[in-house]
C-alpha cells in the first residue's frame, strides 16, 4: 500500500515538473549533438528570451532584430549554464563589456554580420574557456592594445570584413594558444609583425584581399610572413604604383622602401639682424637611409657656413647648418636635400634682412615745386604694422607763392599766419644752430633732399605710402615697417646770425623738436615789441589786423640782432 502511494506520488511531481523543452511560440528546444539547444532563428525577438529552461546549453538567436547586450543580459535571463551563443546578423550595435560575464562554461561566440563599431577589452573577461569567437563582417575599424582580456584556451579568432584599418603591434598579446586567425578583406596596409610573435601554436593566417602598401612599414612583416610558411594564398602589393600588383615573393626586399621626408626648423622663413647668428635644423626620415645635403641658391655650400650632423639614428636623423655674422652676401635661399634608392626630396628655408632704400624727393630742376618742407604725422595702421614717416626740411624760397597755397586755419590770425610762413622750424643737430630765415625771399638749398627709408620686409599688408614715396621712384615691395629721415647739407656761405633761433630759449632745457612753428601767446594783456611788430590785443593779435583800429602806435623798435627770443613765445 505504501509502495503505491510511493509510486503515485513520484508521478505526480514527474507531471507537475516543466519540461526543458517546452519553448517559446518562435523557437524549437531538443537535443543537437548531445547538448540541449534552443533554436530561435528568424523569430522576431528584440530582447532574449526570458522564458526558456536555464539548463539550456546552446542558443541560436541569428537572425532577429537584437541591438543591444546589455549587462549580465543572459545571466540576468537565467542562461548561466550556455556553451555556445549564435546572434549572427542580429542588428547588435553595443556590446556592454560584462554581457558574458559569469557565463564560465562559454566556448564559443559568434557575433558576426552586425553592426559592432567596437569593443571594449574587458568584454569576455571571466570566460576563461572560450575557444571560438567570430567578429567577421562588423565595422571595427581598428584593433586596439590589448583587445582582448586573457583567453588562455582561444583556439579560433575571425575577423573577414571588418573594414580593420590598422591593429595594433600588442593586440593580441594575451592569446597566447590561438591557432587560427582570419583578417581577410579588410584595409589593411601594413602590420607589424611583433603583433604575431607570441603565438607559438599558429597554424592559419588568412590575409588576402588587403591593399597592402609595400613599402619600409610592411618589410618587416613581409619579411617574417615568407619565412613562417603561414601563407596559403600568395599575396600581392596595392602600392606604390611600380610595385602594384607584383606578388611579395617577386619584391626584392631593399624595394620595400620609403621615400625621404624632410622637416625645416624654422619654417619657411626666417629674418635676421646683420651681424647676428642663424642656425636652421633639417629633420630627416627616410628608409633605406638617405643622404642629405644643404644647397644656397642652388650651389653647394662653402667654408663660411658650419654643418653640424646630429645623429639619431640612420634612418631619423637631423642635419644642421648655422650661418655666422650674418650680412647681405648670406640672404638667400636654403635647400636641404634629402635622397636615397626611392626618391630624392627637398625642402627651402628663405634667410631674409632689412632692405635699405634711398630715393631724392626734391629736385632743383623742378619749376613747380620751390618749398617743401614738413612734418608727416605717423599713421598706425593695425596691431601688427606701423608706419611712421618725419620729414624735417630746412629751405629757402625765391617768393611768396607758398603764403598764397598756404590753407588758413580760423584760429589763427592773419599775423600769425604770415609767422606760419616763414617759420619751418626744424632741427637735426641743437648743436650746430638752426638755420630758418625770417626773409621774403627764399631759395632753394642744394644739394637736394635725400630721404633713406629702412623697411623690414613682413608677410603683413601695410597702410600705401604717400605718394611723394610712389612706386615709380622706389622698388616694390620696399614698405614694410618704415622709418624716414631726412638730412640737408647746409650753405657754408649762409649767415645764421640773420636767423635767430626761435627755439633757443635760453631759460629752458633744450629738447629735441620735430617740425614745430613758433607762434605768440595769446594771453598778453600788455603791449610788447618784437621783429613781428606791436601786440596790444587782450587775444595776442597785432593791432595791424584789426580793421577799424586808430590808435597810435608807437615807433617801431630797431631790429633785433638775433638775440634769442623772450618766453612769451612758445610752441606748438
Amino acid at each position: 500500500m505504501a509502495a503505491a502511494s510511493l509510486l503515485l506520488l513520484v508521478a505526480a511531481l514527474a507531471v507537475a515538473a516543466p519540461d526543458w523543452t517546452d519553448c517559446p511560440t518562435s523557437c524549437r528546444c531538443k537535443w543537437t549533438s548531445g547538448k540541449k539547444t534552443a533554436l530561435c532563428k528568424d523569430g522576431a525577438f528584440t530582447r532574449l528570451p526570458d522564458s526558456l529552461d536555464s539548463e539550456m546549453q546552446v542558443l541560436d538567436l541569428s537572425g532577429n532584430s537584437i541591438s543591444r547586450l546589455g549587462k549580465d543580459a543572459f545571466k540576468s535571463a537565467g542562461l548561466i549554464n550556455l556553451q555556445r551563443i549564435f546572434m549572427r546578423g542580429t542588428r547588435l550595435r553595443q556590446v556592454h563589456k560584462d554581457a558574458f560575464r559569469d557565463l564560465i562554461i562559454l566556448i564559443e561566440v559568434d557575433l558576426s554580420e552586425n553592426e559592432i563599431s567596437s569593443l571594449d577589452p574587458e568584454t569576455f573577461n571571466g570566460n576563461e574557456r572560450l575557444r571560438v569567437l567570430n567578429l567577421s563582417g562588423n565595422p571595427l575599424r581598428q584593433l586596439v592594445q590589448a583587445q582582448f582580456p586573457s583567453l588562455p584556451h582561444l583556439r579560433s579568432l575571425e575577423f573577414n570584413g571588418c573594414q580593420l584599418e590598422s591593429v595594433h603591434r600588442d593586440a593580441f598579446i594575451h592569446l597566447a594558444a590561438l591557432e587560427s586567425l582570419n583578417l581577410k578583406s579588410n584595409l589593411l596596409r601594413n602590420l607589424s609583425e611583433a603583433a604575431f610573435m607570441n603565438f607559438a601554436h599558429l597554424k592559419s593566417l588568412a590575409l588576402d584581399g588587403n591593399p597592402w602598401q609595400c613599402d619600409c612599414e610592411l618589410r618587416g612583416f613581409r619579411d617574417w610572413f615568407l619565412s613562417s610558411n603561414l601563407q596559403s594564398i600568395s599575396l600581392s602589393c596595392s602600392g606604390p604604383e611600380e610595385l602594384k600588383d607584383r606578388l611579395w615573393k617577386d619584391v626584392a626586399r631593399e624595394e620595400f622602401a620609403c621615400p625621404p621626408q624632410v622637416f625645416l626648423v624654422p619654417y619657411p622663413q626666417v629674418q635676421a639682424e646683420a651681424g647676428g647668428n642663424v642656425s636652421f635644423g633639417c629633420h630627416v626620415i627616410g628608409d633605406p637611409e638617405p643622404k642629405v645635403t644643404w644647397m644656397y641658391e642652388g650651389r653647394p655650400i662653402n667654408h663660411t657656413w658650419l654643418i653640424l650632423e646630429a645623429e639619431e639614428g640612420l634612418l631619423d636623423k637631423w642635419v644642421n647648418i648655422s650661418v655666422f655674422n650674418v650680412s647681405d652676401a648670406d640672404a638667400g635661399i636654403y635647400s636641404c636635400i634629402a635622397k636615397n634608392s626611392l626618391a630624392v626630396v627637398s625642402s627651402n628655408v628663405s634667410l631674409v634682412l632689412p632692405e635699405v632704400v634711398t630715393a631724392t624727393t626734391l629736385s632743383k630742376s623742378d619749376p613747380g615745386l620751390v618749398w617743401w618742407a614738413s612734418l608727416v604725422v605717423g599713421v598706425a595702421v593695425s596691431c601688427s604694422a606701423v608706419c611712421t614717416i618725419v620729414a624735417v626740411c630746412c629751405v629757402k624760397s625765391r617768393n611768396n607763392r607758398r603764403r598764397q597755397n598756404m590753407k588758413a586755419s580760423v584760429s589763427f590770425t592773419d599775423q600769425e599766419k604770415k609767422l606760419l610762413d616763414v617759420s619751418i622750424a626744424t632741427t637735426t643737430d641743437r648743436g650746430t644752430g638752426s638755420c630758418e630765415a625770417l626773409g621774403a625771399e627764399m631759395e632753394l638749398l642744394e644739394p637736394p633732399v635725400h630721404i633713406t627709408i629702412e623697411s623690414e620686409p613682413l608677410p603683413l599688408a601695410v597702410f600705401p605710402p604717400p605718394p611723394e614715396f610712389s612706386t615709380s621712384t622706389l622698388p616694390a615691395g620696399a614698405f614694410g615697417n618704415i622709418f624716414i629721415s631726412v638730412s640737408v647739407s647746409r650753405d657754408p656761405t649762409l649767415d645764421t646770425s640773420r636767423c635767430p633761433d626761435l627755439l633757443d630759449l635760453s631759460h629752458r632745457a633744450k629738447p629735441v623738436y620735430h617740425g614745430m612753428a613758433t607762434l605768440p601767446r595769446r594771453p598778453c594783456a600788455v603791449p610788447q615789441y618784437d621783429n613781428m611788430g606791436p601786440r596790444v590785443t587782450a587775444g595776442g593779435s597785432s593791432t595791424l589786423s584789426l580793421p577799424d583800429s586808430t590808435a597810435e602806435l608807437p615807433p617801431p623798435p630797431p631790429p633785433p640782432s638775433c638775440a634769442p627770443l623772450t618766453p612769451e613765445f612758445v610752441s606748438l
